[in-house]
This record gives structure tokens, sequence and C-alpha cells, in this order.
């Protein structure tokens, strides 16, 4: 049987979305290879120890010269997973994960996102984790929209009225430090981070890649979403904060664009509502 070749699209959380599917292609086809062409290390770090997968590479014309020649001169079939010209925001009601399982013609059994930790990872995630009383990790920004952004003084806020809770801060350098938060900025590789979040007593962010991985490891968080939907890409796991306006969703409208009304689907959301759930889900 031919290898089925995947060009892996988007970003980090878009590649997290994807591995149910590679799941359910495996196991349509348990003898058919899975090659994955991934565009950087930390895509390609998403499908470290996934049994699903016979093969992850770049997309390098010198790392996969002769795949390269066989894919523009249409020698071989090479699929793709992306979903993001379906604009799903607007058009579609399915979750994203089922988006892409219907572009290779597959239903989904299991919609969980796949994660395969090593005993390494495991063990440093643990201990490090168990430093910290009642640890909940944070992420504040969005890659792909800053209009996925709440205030930073709303996070501030939120760490503020929950003293008995520790919140370490994920992300890079560049983004705003919050107040007396644990500073993970730029100090945890994008692997560890994954292991981080599987012993964390929970979660609590924006629509990000960090927020996708809860689901493989059933971390009950709490994701607030204003340009987009949590329909497509919220996660059962988590409470879910979405408080639509007249122009929502508009995510894939506006990108990067700033929002014209100050990002008032986000301010909708109080400091008050996020710490209530987060209470619900630490319960």
């Amino acid at each position: 049987m031919k290898a089925y070749r995947i060009i892996i699209a988007g970003g980090l959380g878009d590649v997290l979305l994807t591995t149910p599917t590679i799941k359910a292609l495996k196991e349509a086809a348990p003898d058919r290879k899975i090659v994955l062409y991934c565009m950087n290390e930390r895509q390609q770090g998403i499908f470290k120890n996934n049994p699903h997968v016979d093969r992850v590479t770049s997309i390098s014309f010198f790392r996969n010269p002769i795949s390269f020649i066989k894919y523009f001169m249409k020698w071989e079939p090479f699929h793709t997973d992306f979903y993001a010209a379906l604009m799903p925001a607007i058009f579609c009601d399915q979750n994203a994960k089922d988006l892409i399982a219907g572009l290779h013609h597959l239903e989904l059994k299991d919609n969980k996102v796949q994660l395969f930790l090593s005993e390494k990872e495991e063990h440093m995630a643990r201990t490090f984790m168990a430093q910290y009383r009642n640890p909940i990790l944070m992420h504040i920004t969005s890659k792909t929209s800053k209009n996925q952004e709440w205030e930073v003084e709303n996070w501030e806020a939120l760490v503020r009225s929950m003293p008995e809770y520790t919140f370490l801060q994920l992300g890079v350098a560049a983004e705003k430090k919050i107040n007396n938060a644990v500073d993970l900025r730029d100090k945890v590789s994008f692997r560890d981070t994954l292991a981080l979040i599987k012993y964390a007593r929970s979660f609590v962010g924006v629509n990000s890649s960090f927020s996708h991985a809860t689901n493989a490891f059933d971390i009950p968080g709490v994701v607030l979403f204003g340009p987009a939907r949590p329909e497509i890409w919220g996660h059962i796991n988590n409470i879910n904060l979405y408080k639509p306006v007249r122009c929502s969703p508009c995510l894939e409208l506006l990108f990067h664009s700033p929002c014209p009304y100050d990002k008032l689907c986000m301010r909708s959301i109080s400091v008050e509502e996020v710490r209530t759930a987060l209470l619900k889900q630490l319960s």
C-alpha cells in the first residue's frame, strides 16, 4: 500500500487539531505508511512518539528533494489539512477536528487531541509542578489575532482574586508579564510545556495552541473566546466563555487588523466570570 503523505499547514494549534485525523487514518488502514511534512521543528515535535505516524520530516527541498519533485510534478498524491480556507468561524458548524477529518473523507470516532510524552518528559513535569501549590497554567496571548486577547489588568486581577492558587504564565518573553504569576515565558521548551499541562490542576487562557493541548490530557480548563467561536475551536474538557456581540465572529475577516470596537466581545467577559468558572473546574 502506498504511503499517505500529508503536508501539515497552519499554526501549532491547527497541528494539534490534526492529530485525531492522523489516528483515524492509521486505524482505517493499519498497513498504510503515514508520512507528514512539517514546516518547522515545533510542528514536528507535536508528533514525537506518536504511534500512528511512520515518518515526520521537513517540507524543505534540501531535506527531501525527491519528495519535493514528486509533489510539483504531481507524480504522487500529497494531501493537506488546510481547513482554514473553509472560513469555519463564518461558514461551518462542526468542530475543527471534524472539519480536518472531512478533508480526508473520514468521520472521527475519537476526536481527542493526541499527544505522547516520554518517561523523561513525564518525570520532569511531575517534579516541576510538585513544587507549586495548586498550580494553574495561564496563557494570555494569541498569535493568530490580538483581538482574541483579554486585558492584562484583568489577568492580574484574576491572579489577585485567587491567592490560594499558583498561576504559572506560559508564552514567550515578548508577551507582557503578569504580576504575581510564576514567569515561565521562554523558560520551558514547547514539548516540556505540553508535559506541564498534563500535571497542572487547571488551565486558563485564550484560544491558542495550549488551550487545544489541554484536550489531550482532559485538563479542566477555562478558555476565553471573542472573535472565534467555541463550537469550532473549543473542547469539552474546558469551560468556554463566549459573549458574542453583533459583529461576532470576525476572526477570519479581521485577522491581524485591529478591532474597530475595542474588542467588545473580550471586554464583555468579566474577571468574576472567569474566576467562577475556574473554581467550578477546580472543584
